[in-house]
């Protein structure tokens, strides 16, 4: 019976943080090869619920001295009490002391596994990422995961909702209104100072606090065959951003283009919002 209040939970590692680097995959303790992972797979655990298991410890702990202290001095009532806490901390370790939870497993080539736990859309676009990622054997993507609040940043962007990074790729393909040119403006001819004649020139706009996340969404569509034309439409709005929208008409060009793409992922909210902030700064 000792025997098994003093055994050990199963000794796995779980993770809620990663980061996924160029070549490896870092944990808050350990470092793994990207090329060695030989196995991605979605389980689920039981993780400890350490208050609890202390609990159950101490009352299983304090059952033990109890019954010894009684058999000792021949005292039913020790006994009784020693039993009756050596039962709650069995039944507390036995039922209670850990909790199921999804996880995603990696195994190494090596055959060792480290387990994370987390939202579990945030878990399934980590497996995602990291299949895309091995498929394409692409050594620049890289992500920063925080599988507890089910975020997911690339390279130096703000944290993207997982949810709408994983969904929004569902969104059913639509054409695209305007093909985007080599300078950046759009529709309409140019005067012969390749000038838009309505289109003065004014101040460049800073949209450095969004485009890092076009850029991301723009990498994330591209990769799939049924969702260019989203693809295309982040591209063009990747590089108007980037060109500053110094004219009435390129600035006009980011209102069309944040308003097709808010109304085509409309449902998923974290992406709207960074439409809705392109669109303010260019003064829609």
């Amino acid at each position: 019976m000792l025997d098994l209040l003093q055994r050990e939970l199963p000794k796995s590692e779980t993770f809620e943080q990663l980061t996924i680097e160029r070549r490896v995959l870092l944990t808050p303790k350990s470092t793994i090869p990207i090329a060695n992972i030989s196995h991605l797979a979605a389980i689920t655990v039981a993780v400890p619920r350490r208050p609890v298991r202390s609990l159950a410890m101490a009352a299983a702990g304090l059952g033990v001295v109890l019954t010894g202290a009684g058999l000792s001095q021949g005292s039913t009532m020790a006994i009784a009490g020693g039993g009756a806490a050596l039962a709650a901390g069995i039944l507390l370790l036995r039922f209670f002391a850990t909790s199921e939870r999804p996880a995603l497993a990696v195994t190494s080539s090596d055959g060792q596994r480290t387990l994370f736990v987390g939202e579990p859309h945030a878990l399934a676009e980590t497996r995602r990422l990291l299949s895309d990622k091995i498929n394409a054997d692409d050594e620049h993507a890289v992500y920063r995961i925080d599988l507890a609040k089910g975020l997911v940043q690339a390279g130096h962007a703000e944290p993207v909702d997982a949810l709408s990074r994983t969904d929004s790729a569902r969104a059913g393909p639509r054409q695209l209104r305007h093909a985007p040119d080599r300078n950046g403006l759009h529709g309409g001819k140019r005067a012969g100072n390749g000038r838009y004649p309505a289109a003065a020139d004014t101040h460049h706009v800073d949209y450095s606090q969004v485009l890092p996340q076009i850029v991301d969404m723009q990498r994330f569509y591209a990769q799939r065959p049924d969702t260019q034309d989203i693809a295309e439409r982040l591209g063009e709005l990747e590089h108007l951003m980037r060109s500053g929208t110094p004219t009435a008409a390129s600035r006009n060009r980011v209102g069309q283009l944040t308003t097709e793409l808010a109304s085509i992922l409309a449902a998923y909210p974290g992406v709207v919002h960074i439409f809705r902030q392109a669109a303010r700064l260019a003064g829609y």
